[in-house]
């Protein structure tokens, strides 16, 4: 089993890293990690736009289904990113919803 990343997987990562890190300062990471973020504050939708609009809440959708088509690994290595830039708001439910609506689960679809 080969364990080594494709080039194709190396590039998701770098760019998702790339889009948060422009997004999310390591002045505001920093400010994060010392409890000094806002407590309570409202998701970013700007944020969260640009990420659906990256594809990144529909990794793992089918392109039939007008997602990117990608497994596990590459979800993973997104979500990794994410984590390592600590990414605030409902990350795993958006996914998780864009997914069940791609399978016909939501709005009467299952």
């Amino acid at each position: 089993m080969d364990f080594q990343l494709t080039d194709d997987q190396r590039a998701l990562k770098a760019g998702m890293r790339e889009l948060l890190e422009r997004r999310f300062p390591r002045s505001r990471l920093r400010a994060a990690v010392d409890g000094e973020a806002e407590r309570g504050a409202e998701v970013d939708r700007e944020l969260w736009r640009e990420l659906g609009a990256a594809g990144l809440f529909a990794l793992r959708v089918p392109e039939s289904a007008g997602g990117v088509g990608l497994g596990l690994p590459e979800a993973v290595l997104a979500f990794e990113e994410a984590g390592r830039a600590l990414l605030p708001g409902p990350l795993a439910a958006t996914e998780l919803t864009a997914h069940l609506s791609a399978a016909g689960w939501l709005a009467g679809g299952g």
